[in-house]
């Protein structure tokens, strides 16, 4: 039976190669390969469908149930039927995609952007640090305006990104910016993140990059190279817990330089849900003598729910800001009982 793919826009799936005729595998890979979607990434054109997306659940379903019968070949067969699951996995949530690589264009203060791939593995519950979200993309983005607030982002300084998930971030510093990266999360997420660090070396022709494990929860237990030892410190997207808030800023204070040139960048998504939290961040933040340099809002589109061409998807409000320490905090006595104070006690 013949087949209008690829020649009309909202097609129907009675356009399609019916199971009915009998169609040859490779025309039935053929046209699975055509239904595939692409995974999508901010910047990149929307792409319509040429079906209506509403019936072709139906259609691949039908395709998974069937027998097959009348093809011969045994791996054929297996190959029609996991595409066409795969097909099912796209159109059914981020969280049922399998493993896929992105590529995300960064602008630079140049009109040149720095293409980013990242590799996000299968989504768990666990594991949200192998999805590149939304603040992450936002965040980098905005670093060549930020510049004017960071003095530390230049002359080979050190920079460390807390929770940096798949690594969007802290790679687009190292490619900008003559500065060392040291990205940090979970050691479930690590080993992805030095996954993503080494693909993307070739671009990271300013500065440099390191992995490490770092969980906030113990930071009493670090005191190796972190202590003290940044002059900027980034985190996007760090707050999805009630602990985060607490955990998060005992990191900062673990990390970040007592210097008058040491700032901490944070973005995050305005979620209802996590509206505490987000408040309690900012207590704790200027209960460590941490006051706002500049900040504002700005929205983009999350891409967390679904993956159907066209599909109107969730505008998200996202916060940013740079903090440094209070000039006052900087006296020469203050910083010194605060450096013995600190986690790992006296130097």
């Amino acid at each position: 039976m013949g087949s209008r793919l690829g020649n009309d826009t909202n097609g129907s799936v009675h356009d399609l190669p019916q199971l009915y005729s009998r169609p040859s595998s490779s025309c039935l890979l053929r046209t699975l390969e055509q239904l595939k979607i692409k995974p999508a990434a901010w910047g990149d054109p929307e792409t319509a469908s040429q079906y209506d997306e509403a019936n072709l659940p139906r259609y691949l379903t039908g395709i998974v149930a069937s027998s097959l019968a009348w093809i011969k070949e045994e791996d054929a067969r297996e190959q029609i039927w996991e595409a066409a699951s795969c097909r099912l996995s796209e159109r059914s949530g981020r969280s049922a995609l399998p493993s896929m690589s992105r590529t995300f264009n960064i602008p630079t203060s140049t009109e040149d952007a720095v293409p980013i791939t990242l590799r996000e593995p299968s989504l768990t519950a666990d594991n949200l640090g192998h999805k590149t979200w939304l603040a992450s993309y936002l965040l980098a983005k905005r670093l060549p305006s930020l510049l004017r607030y960071i003095p530390g982002l230049q002359n080979g300084a050190q920079a460390i990104e807390l929770g940096a998930g798949t690594g969007l971030v802290g790679i687009a510093i190292a490619a900008m910016f003559d500065v060392h990266v040291h990205l940090t999360d979970l050691s479930a997420i690590v080993p992805n993140l030095l996954a993503n660090t080494t693909v993307n070396s070739p671009n990271v022709a300013k500065g440099s990059t390191s992995v490490g494990e770092f969980d906030w929860s113990t930071v009493s237990d670090h005191c190796g190279k972190e202590h003290k030892a940044y002059d900027v410190v980034v985190a996007a997207d760090p707050l999805y817990s009630p602990q985060h808030p607490a955990w998060l800023v005992a990191a900062i204070d673990h990390v970040l330089k007592r210097d008058a040139r040491a700032r901490v960048v944070i973005e995050l998504p305005l979620r209802e849900a996590y509206a505490p939290e987000i408040a309690e961040l900012k207590v704790r933040m200027e209960g460590l003598d941490l006051t706002v340099l500049a900040e504002g809002t700005e929205s983009g589109i999350e891409d967390w729910e679904d993956n159907h061409p066209g599909n109107e998807r969730t505008q998200v409000m996202c916060w940013w800001a740079v903090w440094q320490w209070i000039p006052s905090s900087m006296s020469p006595t203050k910083v010194h009982a605060l450096n013995k104070f600190a986690w790992c006690g006296s130097e």
